[in-house]
């Protein structure tokens, strides 16, 4: 059975499905997409050591911009909070930052056809794990969150007698936990992980937040952008088709994430 999240991110597809057929295959042969990211979301879009914007959000939507013919594919990073009221300016074509479909979000713009399934977890110290082994058990604690994320919505929704401190970046939310600023950072699993894997602290653990839904993220667009909507829609499933999107999957995640869909 579709759970009520994924539900909500197909509805918003089908709303499309007719009216994206009528657009023919554009030439953007000379043409640049312009991407906005966040510069702190590993593994999805990140600064690595050199200073240069990576990650697997970034090497999907630049294999997208290939497949769709753009010339060149121009990738800016912004605040993560600062992204939507980017493109509603159209300084920018599209978001791509594991952006999570909402319907707050898309209220505010419009999603494409999710790429990613996700859910949520929390960071918390070795000495604190057995206290706090459920998430119920955080409300009234101090915790560590990303402006803007689903994380944040979470706790905000979920743990409402809960001190939260927010931050503007995933590395920031890791340093106050490692401090003792918070008892636990709630953040996306892959970008948990991705802290886990690389720094491998030896006090801190992850525990699964247990929901019934699963979240998914999807490329946005400025509200009614039809064309540009279908456009990725058609881009994401080249790559899909052409077996590209399984060679990035398998280079960050090492399997192919479109399984999981």
């Amino acid at each position: 059975m579709l759970s009520a999240i994924k539900k909500f991110a197909l509805a918003i597809i089908t709303c499309f499905a007719f009216s994206s057929a009528s657009f023919a295959q554009t030439d953007n042969s000379d043409k640049v997409l312009k991407v906005g990211c966040e510069a702190a979301f590993a593994p999805f879009t990140y600064t690595d050591e050199n200073g240069n914007l990576v990650g697997f959000d970034l090497d999907l939507i630049r294999a997208i911009g290939k497949a769709l013919g753009y010339k060149d594919v121009q990738i800016q990073a912004y605040p993560f909070d600062g992204l939507i009221p980017t493109i509603l300016t159209n300084s920018i074509d599209v978001i791509i930052s594991g952006f999570t479909i909402t319907p707050e979000r898309a209220m505010r713009v419009d999603f494409s056809d999710p790429y990613y399934r996700c859910g949520l977890t929390y960071l918390i110290s070795k000495d604190n794990a057995k206290k706090f082994d459920n998430y119920d058990k955080l409300n009234g604690q101090e915790l560590c969150v990303q402006i803007g994320t689903s994380g944040a919505l979470f706790v905000e929704k979920t743990l409402n007698k809960a001190k939260i401190k927010q931050f503007n970046s995933p590395p920031e939310t890791y340093l106050e936990l490692q401090n003792n600023g918070c008892i636990a950072a709630i953040n996306d699993t892959p970008v948990n992980d991705f802290f886990l894997n690389k720094s491998k602290p030896k006090d801190i653990v992850s525990i699964n937040i247990e929901k019934d839904e699963y979240e998914y993220y999807g490329m946005a667009v400025s509200k009614g952008n039809k064309e540009m909507l279908e456009q990725l829609n058609r881009g994401l499933k080249l790559v899909q088709e052409s077996g590209e999107f399984e060679r990035i999957s398998k280079q960050w995640f090492g399997y192919d994430v479109s399984k999981d869909l």
